[in-house]
């Protein structure tokens, strides 16, 4: 928690994480191709490049890693979907053993960090579907193409 809002408290924080990141031991890349991602900058290739208004971040007043219990049952409806589960799970109660938030919460207590006020959030896929982790097996039946 405590590196992630070093990273998001500025352009030379994230600079240097990208120089860190960038190293042969690591990804060994060019800092310049981490932290143009960092920053939102793409190019696709064929000489069209945008800024993206929804670049990177890291912490995100505690946002960003906190253990949200819908993004766990996500991970594990692409699991059902590519036939990595062969079973129907209890999607709320594997994620809830596996992403850990009262330990989370301790953790963020002592960093001082704040918490969501609910461990489901909503995200709008690219595709335009709303995921906001309510009806799991509803959703990782709905694909069209699955394993």
């Amino acid at each position: 928690m405590e590196a992630s809002k070093w990273i998001d408290a500025g352009l030379v924080n994230k600079t240097r994480m990208a120089a860190t990141i960038a190293d042969k031991s690591y990804v060994n890349t060019s800092v310049d191709v981490i932290n143009q991602r960092i920053l939102g900058r793409y190019q696709n290739g064929m000489g069209k490049t945008w800024d993206d208004p929804n670049y990177m971040k890291f912490y995100n007043d505690g946002t960003v890693n906190y253990p949200y219990l819908s993004d766990g049952m996500w991970f594990l409806t692409q699991h059902k979907r590519w036939g990595l589960l062969k079973t129907e799970p209890d999607y709320l109660a594997t994620a809830t053993s596996v992403n850990q938030i009262g330990l989370y919460t301790e953790a963020a207590a002592m960093a001082k960090v704040s918490l969501p006020t609910s461990p489901l959030r909503t995200v709008k896929m690219l595709d335009g579907t709303v995921w906001d982790g309510k009806h799991p097996k509803a959703y990782a039946d709905s694909f069209k193409i699955k394993a």
